[in-house]
């Protein structure tokens, strides 16, 4: 499937706290279901959620896992998109550490 076709999950970086530190933004905390893959542009980690998981696993080839940063990237050189959740936010926190 051609690039530009395919869906983008975009994934929260390991370092996304960081990068919005002082943004008024509540952080940003993984649950046990998350698990660490890379973005497959820039290899950046990123943590991907069980939902996200699924989607890439049951179609590889119609999904792009993407960091945030590149999304945002992959999203301009299209002209533009639609954004959409697909759920979750209901796991167990991971314990810090």
């Amino acid at each position: 499937m051609e690039r530009q076709k395919r869906l983008m999950l975009a994934c929260p970086p390991t370092n996304i706290n960081e990068l919005l530190e002082g943004m008024g933004v509540p952080p940003f905390v993984p649950t046990v279901d998350h698990t660490l893959t890379q973005c497959v542009d820039c290899r950046a980690d990123v943590w991907i959620g069980p939902n996200q998981r699924a989607a890439a696993s049951r179609a590889p080839q119609t999904c792009l896992v993407l960091c945030m940063a590149c999304a945002l990237a992959e999203q301009h050189k299209r002209g533009g998109g639609v954004v959409g959740h697909l759920g979750g936010g209901n796991g167990r926190p991971r314990l810090p550490g």
